[in-house]
């Protein structure tokens, strides 16, 4: 397939383009996507900007490692959603039903307009119409992704300018190990093209946990490991309560995330909650600002020369602190 003009790039006085790999044997590849009418995904590509690709993107690689975790230490995975938002996903929900996008948009109802939703939730047009009712008057997404879409289904995400791109792909329904990203990451610098392997790694939660614990450390892993660094994610009922992402200094994603619960007046929802960081705690001031609220669990890559201190500090709060070594098991991602 040849390269294809987008409406616009990241800013719309930029020009976008893409170029798809038809032959991809990834199974969530973009050339695997269709409209609800049956149309290949990218047949609408010139109402689509770069953002809104990148935004689809950012969103499989959170819903696949959320699905990875929890098949690697739950079993079966559940229905999620996740809402995702100028690169970072900001909303996600695991449940039973399809009340997971009902809790993603009420979760974070300011920030869910124009975001991009993707599921493991087939959208019918009964579901489509329970979304329009959750999104409220006049709250369109940018785009969903979701294993089906009805065609009937379209209507209900009209936008008054610019389009609610709707793709669908049955893979989306069989969510797993299996589906994380294979293929070689790619990215351009000047006068160069530098590529790496996507990152393999699925952690393993002690045996000791709940499977409560395990669920809602699952959610808080998979978002982590699809955000910027330097991350702390907090999870609690299996719904995202904090994402603090792209932030130089560890204790400062760990004050945010817990300013972002003060703001959305969820402070007591920190209690008991599971907390996960995409990189090793370089001092215990971090630790101490999640231990103080009394979460359950933080779960973090080890490799500083403080990480005894640091867990102390943690268990002197008694919040379980589980590590794995740095070159095993850091999500650094979107550098």
């Amino acid at each position: 397939m040849g390269t294809i003009s987008l409406n616009y790039g990241e800013n719309p006085q930029q020009q976008g383009f893409v170029a798809a790999d038809a032959g991809s044997p990834d199974p969530l590849a973009i050339t695997r996507f269709t409209t609800p009418d049956g149309a290949p995904a990218l047949s609408d590509a010139a109402s689509m900007s770069w953002s809104t690709l990148k935004e689809f993107d950012n969103s499989l690689e959170a819903i696949t490692r959320i699905a990875a975790a929890f098949e690697a230490n739950v079993g079966p995975v559940p229905k999620i959603a996740v809402l995702t938002s100028r690169g970072t996903p900001f909303s996600a929900v695991a449940g039973g039903s399809d009340g997971v996008i009902k809790r993603a948009i009420e979760n974070e109802f300011r920030s869910a307009f124009g975001a991009f939703l993707v599921t493991n939730v087939e959208i019918t047009e009964q579901t489509a119409y329970k979304i329009r009712q959750w999104m409220g008057e006049n709250r369109p997404f940018l785009g969903i992704a979701a294993p089906l879409i009805d065609a009937n289904a379209a209507a209900y995400f009209a936008r008054n300018r610019r389009k609610c791109h709707l793709l669908a792909n049955p893979a989306l329904s069989n969510l797993g190990r299996h589906t994380l990203r294979q293929e070689l990451i790619t990215h351009a610098i000047r006068g160069a093209i530098v590529s790496q392997q996507p990152n393999p790694y699925v952690p393993q939660f002690p045996e000791s946990w709940d499977e409560a614990l395990k669920g809602d450390m699952s959610l808080a892993w998979g978002i982590c490991a699809a955000s910027p660094s330097s991350c702390i994610t907090v999870v609690k009922d299996k719904a995202l309560i904090s994402n603090a992402a792209g932030y130089v200094q560890l204790v400062t994603a760990a004050e945010n995330a817990v300013l972002h619960a003060r703001l959305t007046q969820r402070t007591e929802e920190l209690k008991g909650a599971a907390v996960c960081s995409d990189s090793f705690f370089s001092f215990a001031d971090a630790v101490d600002h999640l231990a103080r609220r009394k979460v359950k669990a933080i779960f973090a890559p080890s490799g500083s020369v403080r990480d005894d201190e640091v867990r102390e500090h943690a268990e002197k709060f008694d919040v379980l602190f589980h590590t794995v070594p740095a070159n095993e098991g850091r999500i650094f991602y979107g550098h």
